[in-house]
């Protein structure tokens, strides 16, 4: 098979076949000749507007992810990927071989496809601010588009290292295609260099996973791997591990708004609309999401609904732990009660919750993680295990489904704003940690 021209420059040591293979030898290639690779995929790859749609069911929701994945499919079989399919859904899948004697483990490497339905993503148009010196960077000299050390404080690590912008008015799109450009790249690296031993890899894109349709379209289980890795925004060695386990509620008063409010007081009247305000006032401040970061919970009220003699308040509920989620419930339920007892003459009220996503954390094997620090400590990049504050993301839904998963970093930045960037050293390093991941995998799998 043709070498890349990419890592034409790589020298691989030879292995014997029944040592340990030299782990640095697998990513000794000239890390400009990546970078530049990593770039020219990212610059092409941003130009397909994959904006997630709302307005739909459809999956996926937009013209422009059905064409990245014909893309995307087009890219892989170039470069001699096997079994190369694009699903009803626009999910692209692809397998690289087992290049070792052994029987390893399948390891899955994901990325998303689609970009915020929030900000256009048509007519990207990329610049590349190559070795980075300090100072602003300008994005758009009309519009005063500028990225400075205030609104993107990463840059102040990112001296001599290549930028990549759009040019105002447009997000980028890095932040899922900085990670299929890795992806791309490092399948191109190990389908170029056979020499190296790894076990079966399968790659995968996900279309629609903002909205959370394409997510919820995967089957986990039919994907045919035992561990997976999802690339997503970040910095150099941040890993998610663990996200808010989630759980709605919904509140709903039923009053008396009919009665004369002149006579109010000797009447059947209770406001059930007063009785929803006091209700959401009640909730705690200190466990709202303006008030709380790191591993600290909170409770969210994001709708108040009035019709009628009926108000409905719905909410959510985010924690790390089931014991926090237990005891933000727990308030949920005092400030309802509380509301009950202040409102004697109110018709009905009822409360009730739902649960949704799960921290994934405790569904993952202990060695991934550790695998996975390691990986990052042989290429001398510090693990930085970063607690999403969200749902997840596809990586929770791949472990809900069964198939456990771990978000990586992919070097981009300012997701989802005109100020979106990718680092294209920080890319680089995600490649180096992929590669080293899955050539070491043997080593601490093989029995």
């Amino acid at each position: 098979m043709k070498k890349s021209l990419l890592f034409a420059l790589c020298t691989l040591l030879p292995l014997a076949a029944a040592a340990q293979q030299n782990w640095k030898a697998v990513t000794r290639y000239d890390k400009q000749d990546a970078k530049t690779k990593l770039t020219e995929r990212l610059t092409d790859y941003v130009t397909y507007d994959t904006q997630a749609g709302t307005d739909t069911d459809k999956v996926p929701s937009s013209k422009g992810q059905t064409a990245f994945a014909k893309k995307l499919a087009k890219d892989l079989k170039r470069i001699g990927a096997q079994n190369v399919t694009v699903s009803k859904n626009g999910a692209v899948t692809a397998d690289i071989p087992s290049t070792s004697a052994n029987t390893l483990p399948t390891l899955l490497f994901a990325a998303p496809m689609d970009t915020t339905p929030a900000l256009s993503g048509k007519d990207v148009k990329p610049q590349v601010h190559a070795k980075y010196n300090g100072g602003d960077i300008i994005i758009n000299p009309q519009a005063n588009v500028r990225l400075t050390q205030y609104n993107s404080p990463q840059l102040m690590s990112a001296r001599t290292h290549d930028l990549i912008t759009a040019s105002g008015g447009t997000v980028l799109g890095a932040d899922a295609k900085a990670g299929a450009a890795v992806l791309l790249t490092y399948a191109d690296y190990l389908l170029g260099n056979t020499s190296v031993a790894h076990g079966p890899v399968k790659l995968l894109f996900i279309p629609d996973t903002l909205n959370g349709r394409g997510t919820d379209a995967l089957q986990p289980a039919g994907l045919g791997a035992d561990y997976a890795f999802v690339l997503g925004a970040g910095n150099t060695g941040e890993y998610t591990s663990e996200n808010f386990n989630v759980r709605y509620f919904t509140a709903v008063f039923e009053g008396d708004r009919t009665q004369d409010p002149g006579n109010a007081m000797y009447s059947d009247f209770a406001d059930n609309l007063l009785m929803a305000a006091d209700f959401h006032t009640l909730l705690p401040r200190q466990r709202r999401p303006e008030t709380t970061a790191g591993n600290r919970g909170f409770i969210w009220v994001n709708d108040i609904t009035h019709n009628g003699n009926t108000s409905t308040v719905k909410g959510e509920i985010h924690a790390f732990t089931d014991q926090e989620l237990q005891e933000l419930t727990d308030l949920v339920n005092q400030s309802f009660n509380t509301v009950k007892s202040l409102y004697p003459k109110r018709k009905s009220e009822k409360l009730t919750f739902t649960d949704g996503a799960k921290n994934l954390r405790p569904s993952l094997p202990p060695q991934m993680p550790a695998q996975l620090q390691e990986a990052m400590q042989k290429e001398e990049i510090t693990p930085v295990p970063v607690p999403r504050r969200d749902h997840g993301g596809p990586a929770a839904a791949l472990t809900a489904g069964g198939l456990p998963a771990i978000g990586l970093f992919n070097g981009s930045f300012n997701s989802g704003t005109e100020l979106e960037y990718a680092d294209a050293d920080v890319m680089e390093a995600a490649l180096r940690t992929l590669l080293t991941l899955t050539a070491d995998w043997p080593a601490q799998s093989a029995g």
